[in-house]
């Protein structure tokens, strides 16, 4: 078996498709760094969202060592460009049940494997270690009680110490986030899954090194790992975009519905992304620089406000007339309101409405 050192906690199959190819093998992106404020261009992917050995078991036996990293190398990193194929093909409406396993299983595996959690939990271990030093007795012995296990060490040994601690929280990491991993695909199974790309070619989407978001549909804060009103998105590449939606809408069907948006759409996903960085903002040469211009426009009170006042009208009349379409089926009152809105300038470009309406016409509800 070969000895991965450096190993990618979001796999190169992924980030291909915020690239642009130098040659046959070399695929280079932009990367933002968010704490130095610093743009670098034409990075390859081989050098961006990796650690060494983060994946490495602490074992002496040799087979078993870098086990974990083949895994991921031969049932996510190998598989991804044939779900990406999937997702993005408009003329696939539906996959079979092993499909739809295989997209969420693959996909969410982005949201688990990164070391985010991982370094939090050594950042808050760290800081605690660091704040018993000036309770050391004469000697210089610390006693700490952390976590049911009680440990005595001199103050000289912090780092060491440190060390181990950390040690012991990627093997942690190792089991749990497996484990958590094939629970959540479980959990998210039923969910409606949506494709939507984005048409509007001067506002394309970047991504970035934790690009999977989980958040309340309402409030868009993380509300817990297994809530059933979180939705999930993921980018995919400048231009498409996959969401699974709450299991409150949860249905059990394997459809594929694509959507359509605008550049608005671009512009609040993007900013979903950028908030959910840890470290990077990856994208294709000139996006993020184009991501920027876009949210400095959106940042403008003029046109922040009628943005806000376009995405609420639209988000709440779409809402309504559903909810309406639910209780009284096509009805001459449900269709007069979507007539309504067919004529209202906030939806005059609305492609979703305009194939909704195409869809009632064909079925002879117009």
């Amino acid at each position: 078996m070969s000895k991965p050192v450096r190993q990618h906690y979001i796999p190169r199959s992924y980030l291909k498709n915020f690239a642009t190819q130098k040659d046959k093998k070399t695929f280079l992106v932009d990367a933002y760094n968010i704490e130095a404020e610093n743009l670098i261009e034409n990075i390859s992917t081989k050098d961006i969202c990796l650690e060494k050995h983060i994946y490495t078991i602490e074992t002496n036996d040799p087979a078993k060592k870098f086990a974990l990293e083949k895994y991921y190398a031969d049932n996510v990193d190998s598989e991804y460009p044939n779900i990406y194929k999937i997702l993005i093909d408009k003329s696939i409406k539906a996959v079979d049940k092993n499909q739809k396993w295989q997209i969420l299983y693959v996909c969410l595996s982005l949201y688990f494997r990164t070391p985010h959690y991982l370094n939090q939990h050594n950042k808050i271990t760290n800081e605690i270690l660091d704040n018993t030093v000036p309770y050391a007795n004469k000697e210089g012995i610390i006693t700490l009680d952390y976590l049911g296990k009680k440990i005595t060490f001199h103050k000289d040994e912090l780092e060491n110490v440190k060390k181990e601690f950390n040690l012991e929280n990627k093997t942690i990491f190792h089991v749990k986030h497996l484990e958590q991993w094939m629970n959540f695909v479980h959990f998210k199974y039923g969910c409606v899954i949506n494709v939507i790309e984005i048409e509007d070619k001067s506002g394309p989407l970047i991504t970035c090194d934790n690009p999977v978001s989980i958040r309340h549909m309402k409030t868009n804060k993380f509300a817990g790992l297994f809530d059933v009103n979180s939705v999930i998105t993921l980018p995919l590449d400048p231009y498409h975009f996959l969401e699974i939606h709450p299991n409150t809408y949860a249905d059990g069907d394997t459809k594929i519905n694509r959507l359509i948006h605008d550049k608005d759409f671009s512009f609040t996903t993007n900013a979903i992304t950028q908030s959910n960085a840890s470290n990077w903002l990856i994208g294709k040469s000139g996006t993020i620089d184009t991501h920027f211009k876009i949210q400095e426009h959106y940042e403008n009170p003029e046109n922040g406000e009628a943005f806000v006042d376009k995405a609420k009208f639209r988000a709440e009349e779409m809402q309504r007339i559903l909810s309406l379409t639910e209780k009284e089926g096509f009805s001459k009152t449900v269709i007069e309101e979507y007539k309504k809105l067919e004529k209202h300038p906030y939806f005059k470009d609305d492609k979703n409405l305009k194939e909704h309406i195409a869809m009632m016409k064909a079925n002879g509800f117009w």
